[in-house]
């Protein structure tokens, strides 16, 4: 993969070539393909909250199972930042599509997702997170015969709505860890209702560890945090 660059105040512009194909299962024998895929990413940083950018790739027959097929792929993604008293505030709008071309089929799949994240009296966090997907293997050969469908690639549109929050229970200079639990609600196609029930709903309780924060009163000249990495054109 070759990636290059360059940044005009505040915007920047990046371009990337690499080869499309997904790695086969063999890990540590790496595949050194031609580089028949590309992209490129236009970002724009209009303030210090606010952060916006599009992107736009192709991805020469990325999936060894469909060998001809062909995925041209746009994101767009605005962000928000606010740092508050004794917390912060962080949202991000995005939007994802694939667009797929093989011979004698094409089909669009679409993504959307809002989110946000408060953090309030330096230990609390509340987060919701919301997301449209289209998704077009859901469904295994014996389903789709038990469902009556006949397409090959049937798509379905997936909305899961997640609500929740954590709280830091210990935290140090190198790590912080939280207990928190969240909700989600899903909708979907009453089509799927035979498979997936008709209301699905999901439950977790999680324990969180991460590291600790970090003093940017420590940080050098060149010590300086860049913007939130953006979505990437290159699963």
């Amino acid at each position: 993969m070759f990636t290059t660059g360059f940044t005009y105040r505040r915007f920047k512009l990046e371009g990337s070539i690499f080869n499309g194909r997904e790695p086969d299962e063999n890990r540590y024998n790496f595949d050194a393909h031609k580089w028949n895929s590309r992209s490129a990413r236009l970002s724009f940083m209009p303030s210090q909250n606010w952060a916006m950018q599009v992107s736009y790739g192709f991805l020469r027959s990325p999936e060894a199972q469909d060998p001809n097929a062909d995925i041209r792929r746009a994101t767009a993604s605005v962000q928000y930042n606010r740092p508050l008293h004794r917390g912060n505030w962080a949202s991000s709008f995005i939007w994802g599509r694939n667009h797929v071309s093989s011979p004698g089929e094409i089909h669009n799949l679409n993504g959307y997702t809002a989110e946000s994240t408060v953090n309030f009296l330096e230990k609390n966090y509340f987060y919701t997170r919301l997301e449209l997907v289209d998704k077009d293997e859901l469904l295994r050969l014996a389903d789709r015969a038990r469902l009556g469908i006949t397409q090959t690639h049937p798509s379905f549109r997936i909305g899961a709505y997640t609500f929740g929050g954590v709280r830091d229970v210990w935290n140090t200079n190198k790590v912080t860890v939280g207990i928190g639990s969240d909700l989600t609600f899903y909708s979907k196609p009453s089509l799927l209702d035979r498979i997936y029930g008709n209301n699905p709903v999901g439950w977790k309780l999680f324990l969180r560890i991460r590291p600790g924060k970090m003093d940017m009163s420590k940080q050098g000249m060149h010590g300086n945090m860049s913007a939130p990495a953006q979505m990437p054109t290159k699963p």
